[in-house]
């Protein structure tokens, strides 16, 4: 279902994503397979989208290719695949991993940083080593990317970057803002 180009990037995907989950001791088999899955409707036509992932916010209508995760793992279910950590991890793979599922962020980090995209090595290396870390360092740079070309930012993407610990110490303990006093008279 996918050209040729993208069938490459999402081996290299699958590929990483099994590599981080075997040095994080996690289901390397699960990781490989939503690995191999995550860009299954990526190269749909936009209506296509469109029916599979109903638009859940505005950018979803106007940037439809924002939904390939969420109708790829529409068309997962309606063929029977029923692993939900795996289709969880498809359905995230653009947006970021929502709670703990581990697959998922191994799937997410393989895709911002595999070694095709010629970007986020540094990401790569450190998901070897300590996966929490790169998932943080993976959304900070998807969120910052986005904002620096002034792009708006999923707001599922913002709900994992919010969830972040360093985002959530920020959003819990905010600097505190100065008082205005009146002027003296």
């Amino acid at each position: 279902m996918v050209r040729p180009r993208r069938f490459e990037h999402v081996v290299r995907v699958a590929e990483l994503a099994a590599q981080i989950a075997a040095a994080n001791r996690l289901d390397v088999a699960r990781a490989y397979a939503a690995g191999i899955l995550h860009d299954i409707a990526r190269d749909l036509p936009d209506p296509e989208l469109l029916r599979l992932a109903p638009p859940e916010c505005e950018i979803d209508g106007l940037h439809p290719l924002a939904l390939h995760g969420r109708a790829g793992r529409t068309l997962l279910e309606r063929w029977g695949y029923a692993d939900s950590v795996v289709l969880e991890a498809v359905e995230d793979h653009t947006t970021g991993p929502r709670g703990g599922n581990c697959v998922a962020k191994c799937v997410y980090i393989a895709d911002v940083s595999e070694p095709g995209r010629g970007v986020n090595a540094d990401i790569r290396e450190l998901a070897l080593q300590d996966l929490n870390a790169a998932l943080e360092q993976a959304i900070l740079s998807k969120v910052t990317y986005l904002q620096g070309k002034g792009i708006t930012v999923h707001p599922r993407t913002l709900r994992s970057y919010h969830a972040l610990p360093c985002c959530a110490q920020i959003t819990a303990n905010p600097v505190p803002q100065p008082v205005s006093t009146p002027a003296f008279q």
